[in-house]
């Protein structure tokens, strides 16, 4: 038994005596271990912006989607909401550019909606995002469009 509480005895003092050596050096030397410091630290921060690059461009992708598919969405309100008179399928576009801007406000996002010629319409969505990692630097805010287009048909009987 003696032998192993002097083997741990001689570990601990091993151990202690390495540290104290080390705390000596630095106290003597402050100009070393600095150069790890400064390296931790770019290392640190390189790793910060990678993070924050992944974060806020998957959130930029993410609203990229979003645009695209309220812009969808909209353009089709805007059809589903056009009515057709007459057994020559008079179109009313003016009902589905109406109805698309309707379906804009009632989502809650900044788009237009346009009439492209007798039978079709064309909505654009603007979404603005902040950002989460990239404030730090200064970029605040993201910005991400979406467009869609859809034709008005006439199935008459």
């Amino acid at each position: 038994m003696s032998t192993t509480t002097d083997t741990t005895a001689a570990n601990t003092t091993l151990g202690t005596s390495w540290w104290l050596h080390q705390r000596k050096t630095l106290v003597a030397h402050p100009e070393r271990g600095a150069s790890i410091s400064v390296l931790t630290a770019g290392l640190l921060l390189s790793a910060g912006l990678f993070l924050g690059l992944v974060m806020d461009g998957g959130a930029k992708a993410s609203a990229l989607n979003r645009a695209d598919a309220t812009a969808q969405e909209a353009a089709r309100a805007g059809t589903q909401a056009a009515s057709t008179t007459g057994t020559g399928a008079t179109v009313n576009v003016a009902d589905a550019v109406a109805a698309s801007q309707s379906y804009l406000v009632a989502a809650g996002v900044q788009g237009t909606a346009s009439a492209v010629g007798t039978d079709g319409i064309h909505v654009t969505v603007t979404i603005t995002e902040p950002t989460k990692v990239l404030a730090m630097i200064g970029i605040d805010t993201f910005t991400a469009s979406g467009s869609a287009d859809a034709r008005i048909l006439y199935v008459g009987s």
